[in-house]
């Protein structure tokens, strides 16, 4: 479209006045420039050169630009990572992470559960935290914040003292509802879908594993 318009000015000013002229001229602005050529060259190849594997091995000077480069280094970084994460996902499980390939770590902040979660950024950050035991539970607090003397029972449940872990959270505080009958995480991974049961959770208690809930002196 801007091109057309384009035209139509030009025209106008064409015919405003017989002496009106354009001369094109043809400028290689990038001859002779190594870095522009370089670039010029990453561009030719792209269709060749679409991974890191397909690098020709090149002696002396690299005739590639530093953006290519670099863009192959990720892709290099990434795919080992990628490999390494599916022989053994395990290891991308923290100690505390919930166990189950639908919370695998660099999955959890993918568009699937962002999609489902609403894009609400509060919903996210709770979710993220009871998935990876980083929920500011007295547990965590144990955990990270031993030396710093802060109360770890939890102050919402009516019967007796409890610690507060994401387990008492999720299945035994009486403070809060649940759409679930699950006793234990063992029994939460074993759902159809313990993605939804989380989800239904926080959702119908929208301060559960937040600060708000955190356990403290009052």
């Amino acid at each position: 479209m801007g091109n057309v318009n384009a035209c139509r000015i030009l025209r106008d000013w064409f015919e405003r006045d017989p002496d009106n002229h354009l001369y094109l001229h043809y400028c290689p602005s990038h001859s002779g420039i190594e870095e522009n050529e370089a670039v010029d060259a990453d561009v030719k190849h792209t269709a060749r050169y679409t991974s890191w594997r397909d690098l020709p091995q090149y002696h002396g000077t690299f005739p590639t630009s530093h953006a290519f480069i670099k863009h192959a280094i990720t892709d290099y970084a990434t795919t080992l990572w990628q490999q390494e994460a599916d022989a053994n996902p395990s290891k991308y499980w923290g100690r505390y992470h919930l166990s189950h390939p639908a919370f695998r770590q660099f999955q959890h902040t993918g568009a699937f559960p962002l999609k489902c979660l609403g894009g609400r950024l509060t919903l996210i950050s709770r979710f993220i935290c009871c998935v990876t035991g980083h929920a500011p539970t007295g547990h965590y607090r144990d955990r990270f914040r031993y030396h710093h003397g802060e109360p770890t029972m939890c102050i919402l449940h009516s019967g007796n003292w409890a610690y507060h872990t994401r387990e008492h959270v999720l299945f035994r505080c009486d403070y809060y509802t649940r759409r679930y009958c699950h006793s234990s995480i063992e029994s939460l991974l074993e759902s159809l879908d313990p993605f939804y049961d989380i989800q239904h959770f926080l959702l119908d208690n929208p301060t559960a594993f937040s600060f708000e809930d955190a356990p403290s002196y009052t």
